[in-house]
């Protein structure tokens, strides 16, 4: 719940301003400056996502583009209304849950909006199940966008980034549990236990 929790007080920000007519140059210019730091870093991560990396930690993307996001979204309220290209640039982020609004209301569009809508909002519900100090294996369930969660490996490297190594374990059941046992320096063993007997055995390398 990161993202709309990050976004739903961004937009309630942006209209109380707007309602109020909050006039303030000084925090105009700072938040211009913060959200342009933000931009800066959202490319850094959509650069690392394209190579199969990430800064450290399972949500960190999500912040880093949900703060982008919603700074914009301020900007937009204390910003007064013209038709630079500046404004038309923070529209952009004020409009987007209105696009959404407009694209539920068109049944041949409703269904491409909220598999659209859950894709962007919903953060996934994240659970690293540690291997040692450097590796950890990361289970992601997506909601109705997937019916299974999907297992990647988690590569600590360079400090502060993570080699993401997705689908792992291909298995399409719930798991009632996971154990990992470290084979030897180069592999795990890998045990998953589902409803109904169901289990999974496998051995995955840890060299990356």
């Amino acid at each position: 719940m990161i993202t709309v929790t990050i976004l739903s007080i961004s937009f309630l920000t942006a209209v109380s301003c707007k309602i109020k007519k909050v006039k303030s140059p000084d925090a105009v210019r700072l938040l211009w400056y913060i959200h342009l730091a933000l931009l800066f870093f959202s490319v850094i991560c959509l650069l690392l996502l394209a190579n199969g990396y990430g800064f450290k930690g399972a949500y960190t993307e999500r912040v880093f583009f949900s703060l982008y996001a919603g700074s914009g979204v301020i900007l937009y309220g204390l910003t007064p209304k013209d038709t630079t290209g500046r404004w038309l640039y923070l529209l952009c982020f004020f409009g987007f849950p209105f696009v959404l609004l407009f694209g539920l209301l068109l049944p041949p569009l409703r269904i491409l909006t909220i598999m659209a809508g859950v894709a962007l909002l919903y953060d996934g519900n994240l659970t690293r199940y540690p291997i040692d100090n450097d590796y950890a294996i990361q289970a992601k369930e997506q909601g109705i966008l997937s019916r299974y969660p999907t297992y990647s490996l988690i590569s600590d490297k360079y400090w502060l980034f993570e080699k993401v190594t997705p689908d792992v374990i291909r298995q399409e059941y719930t798991p009632r549990s996971l154990e990992i046992a470290k084979k030897n320096e180069n592999s795990v063993d890998i045990r998953l236990r589902g409803v109904n007997r169901m289990r999974f055995d496998t051995t995955i390398v840890l060299i990356d």
